[in-house]
C-alpha cells in the first residue's frame, strides 16, 4: 500500500504496511532476464510480495504523491501536538497550551509543500491565535489567526468547536485590513516558482505587496526539494530568501540503476526504492562478463538508511544458467549480515575495462593471420560446443569458492 499524503492520512497509523516485500534492482546488458530470475527465486523462497523493477515502482509512487513512512509519522506527530495543546487550553493551562501549539506550527512548517499540510498548519495557527488572545498577546493573536484564514479560508468556525470569544476574534481578523508593505522574495537558486499563503506569486525574484503580519512562502524548482518558510512582514522586512536543497532522491530515481553508479548515488537509489515502493528489502545486482562468461554480483539491502550484505559473485556459462545463478546468490545472501553500503553497481569488477594492446610487428603481419585463420575457426567451434553441451549450466560461486 503506497502512503499518500492526504488529509485523511494524517490520523492514520504511521506503521509501514510491509508484508515481506522484496524489490529487485539490476544493472547490466541483460537486466530484464536477471531481474526476472531474481524475482522468481524470491517468490520461490516465500516472499509475499515481489517487485521486479523496484526503481520503476518507486518512480510511479513518487509521481502519485507517495512519501516515506517517516514523513507520514511527522504529520501524525503534529496532529498529536495540536490536540495536546488544545486540551491544555480547555484545562486553562494557557502557557503550556501556547508552547505546544507553537511547537506544532513550527514542526508543520517543513511539511507545507506536501498536500494536506497547509490545512494542518492553519489549524495549529488558528488555535495558537485563540490561546494568545487569552494571554493578552493581541498583536500575535491577530497575526496567527490571519495566517490561518489565509491558508484555509473556508475553514468553518462554529460554537461546536470554539468559544464565542474565539469566533469574535476570527470575525475581527476577517474584517481587518492591515497595512501592506513591499517585500522582495528571492530564492537560492533563483527562478523558483513560489506561492504565498497558498496563492501563486510568480517566480523569484519577485516584489509583492503583503499585509503586515505572518505569511508562508513555498518555493519549487526542478531537481530541488520544495522549501517552505514562514515569515513576518512589517515596515522593516525588505527581503525574504528561501533556500532550496537538491532533491537527491528524485535525481537517483531519474538516473536509475547503471553500471559505474557511485556509492552515494546507489545509497540514494536503494533508500528511495525501499521507502517509496514500500519494501522490506532490495536485491541489488550487477550483471557483467568476467573470465570469459556472464557473471552476477549481488547484494541484499534493508533498513533506513539501507545497509547491505557483502557482494556475492556468481559466474555461469550461458543465459540458460541465470536462474541457477540467481538461486545460488539468494542462498548465499539470506544468512549474510547487513553491514555494508550499496556498492555493487560501482564495484571495480563490473566497471573495469580490459584493453588488449599489441606492440609486436609480427602480430600485425597479414601472413601470420592468414596462416592461423583455420585454427581460430576450429577452436571457436570447439568452444561453442563445450559451452552449450553442459546442461544444466555450471555455476561458480567465486566468493565462497565452490562449484555446482
Amino acid at each position: 500500500m503506497r502512503l499518500l499524503v492526504i488529509a485523511g492520512a494524517i490520523a492514520a497509523s504511521a506503521t509501514a504496511a510491509h508484508a515481506g516485500g522484496v524489490g529487485v534492482i539490476v544493472a547490466g546488458p541483460h537486466r530484464g532476464d536477471v531481474a526476472a530470475a531474481l524475482a522468481d527465486v524470491a517468490r520461490e523462497a516465500g516472499a509475499a510480495r515481489v517487485v521486479v523493477d523496484a526503481v520503476a515502482d518507486a518512480r510511479a509512487a513518487a509521481a502519485d504523491g507517495a512519501v516515506p513512512v517517516a514523513t507520514l509519522a511527522r504529520f501524525r506527530h503534529v496532529r498529536e501536538e495540536i490536540d495536546e495543546g488544545w486540551r491544555a487550553y480547555t484545562q486553562v493551562q494557557l502557557e503550556f497550551a501556547a508552547s505546544r501549539l507553537a511547537s506544532a506550527r513550527t514542526d508543520a512548517e517543513p511539511l507545507l509543500a506536501l498536500p494536506g499540510a497547509a490545512v494542518l498548519y492553519a489549524d495549529a495557527s488558528l488555535r495558537l491565535g485563540a490561546v494568545l488572545a487569552q494571554l493578552g498577546r493581541a498583536a500575535e493573536s491577530r497575526a496567527a489567526i490571519a495566517l490561518a484564514l489565509a491558508l484555509d479560508p473556508d475553514r468553518p468556525i462554529t460554537e461546536l468547536e470554539f468559544s464565542p470569544d474565539v469566533i469574535a476574534a476570527v470575525a475581527a481578523a476577517r474584517a481587518r485590513a492591515p497595512a501592506a508593505h513591499a517585500v522582495e522574495l528571492a530564492s537560492e537558486p533563483a527562478g523558483a516558482a513560489i506561492t504565498v499563503d497558498g496563492r501563486d506569486a510568480g517566480r523569484t525574484p519577485a516584489t509583492l505587496e503583503l499585509a503586515a503580519g505572518a505569511h508562508v512562502v513555498i518555493a519549487r524548482a526542478p531537481a530541488y526539494r520544495p522549501s517552505a518558510q514562514a515569515f513576518a512582514v512589517d515596515a522593516a522586512t525588505p527581503r525574504i530568501t528561501v533556500a532550496l536543497d537538491r532533491d537527491d532522491t528524485a535525481a537517483a530515481l531519474a538516473g536509475g540503476a547503471v553500471l559505474g553508479l557511485p556509492d552515494a548515488a546507489a545509497q540514494n537509489l536503494v533508500d528511495a526504492a525501499l521507502e517509496l515502493a514500500d519494501l522490506d528489502e532490495v536485491v541489488l545486482a550487477a550483471e557483467t562478463d568476467r573470465r570469459g562468461g556472464p557473471t552476477l554480483l549481488v547484494q541484499r539491502c534493508a533498513g533506513a538508511p539501507a545497509k547491505c550484505t557483502a557482494v556475492v559473485e556468481i559466474g555461469y556459462a550461458d543465459a540458460s544458467g541465470v536462474f541457477a545463478a540467481a538461486r545460488s546468490a539468494w542462498s548465499s545472501l539470506r544468512a549474510a549480515e547487513l553491514r555494508y553500503p550499496p556498492s555493487v553497481l560501482g564495484d571495480s569488477r563490473v566497471t573495469e575495462v580490459h584493453v588488449a594492446e599489441h606492440h609486436c610487428a609480427v602480430c600485425r603481419s597479414p601472413y601470420l593471420w592468414g596462416g592461423i585463420g583455420a585454427v581460430v575457426v576450429a577452436g571457436a567451434v570447439t568452444a561453442i560446443v563445450l559451452a552449450t553441451a553442459a546442461k544444466p549450466s555450471p555455476i561458480l560461486d567465486v566468493g565462497s569458492g565452490f562449484t555446482h
